[in-house]
């Protein structure tokens, strides 16, 4: 059973999570934490993958663990550079990883991207969709869900 814990009393950011797993196996979810973070820093995302009891074993010592700290301390908007899918007609799939600036309006959509981008590192590494495990895909996913959650609460 996946334990949600908010230390930062956005239910609504995690209700919208939780919502948006709900058609995915998440039997191997240990727990998705949402956390204050203090300092300079305005955001930090992790997944953990799980931990085999032994090598190739089909039994874990730990699920996947999703952790989302943003500040509370620092006043918005949120800006920080980080890979992304950059559009271009030289690729053939119609973009390429490089730097983007993202700029959140307010904590709530900052905590769900950073949410929403371990989530897709979950999603993709156990191979719940097709997308490729790296950080560009992970931000365009986040990006997805972060629209989706503001529209939704607008």
């Amino acid at each position: 059973m996946m334990q949600v814990i908010d230390k930062i009393n956005m239910p609504h950011v995690l209700a919208y999570v939780q919502h948006k797993l709900s058609g995915f196996d998440t039997q191997l979810v240990e727990w998705i934490k949402l956390l204050p973070l203090n300092g300079r820093h305005i955001l930090h995302g992790c997944c953990s993958y799980p931990v085999r009891t032994r090598p190739r074993a089909r039994t874990y010592k730990s699920g996947y663990r999703l952790r989302a700290s943003v500040n509370v301390e620092l006043s918005p908007p949120y800006v920080y550079q980080h890979w992304a899918r950059i559009p271009s007609s030289n690729y053939q799939q119609g973009w390429y990883s490089g730097e983007k600036t993202f700029v959140f309006d307010d904590l709530d959509s900052c905590a769900l991207h950073t949410l929403a981008h371990e989530c897709f590192h979950f999603l993709s590494h156990s191979k719940q969709v097709k997308y490729k495990n790296t950080e560009a895909n992970a931000n365009w996913w986040a990006d997805q869900w972060t629209a989706e959650f503001k529209a939704l609460h607008s």
